[in-house]
């Protein structure tokens, strides 16, 4: 009984690499995880500073109300704080508009 032996099997050989190689390969790795790290911190800051100048725009738009013919500061107030405290709101709507309220007058809410 003969055995037959692959020659290919007994003549592949297994390369060794120098520990230089090793190195590079490893800081081509981490210079490539920093290069990510710095682009997503640029694409993150860019959507909250979109975000940020969108909310202060949103909070510049002045909201104004026309007053009804029964309407008073205490009213026009309430329709639009419906819940809670509103005294705060009718001195600010005071200072801003002044004490009264005529008929299709155009009041701004703070």
């Amino acid at each position: 009984m003969s055995i037959a032996i692959n020659s290919y099997a007994t003549s592949f050989r297994v390369r060794s690499h120098s520990p230089g190689t090793y190195i590079r390969r490893r800081v081509v790795v981490a210079l490539m995880f920093i290069a990510l790290a710095v682009g997503l911190s640029f694409v993150i800051s860019d959507t909250t500073a979109v975000a940020d100048q969108g909310a202060l725009t949103s909070l510049s738009a002045t909201r104004f109300v026309i007053a009804l013919p029964t309407d008073t500061m205490w009213t026009i107030a309430r329709r639009v704080e419906p819940y809670g405290q509103i005294t705060q709101l009718v001195d600010q709507m005071v200072l801003i508009n002044g004490g009264t309220v005529t008929p299709g007058q155009k009041i701004q809410i703070p």
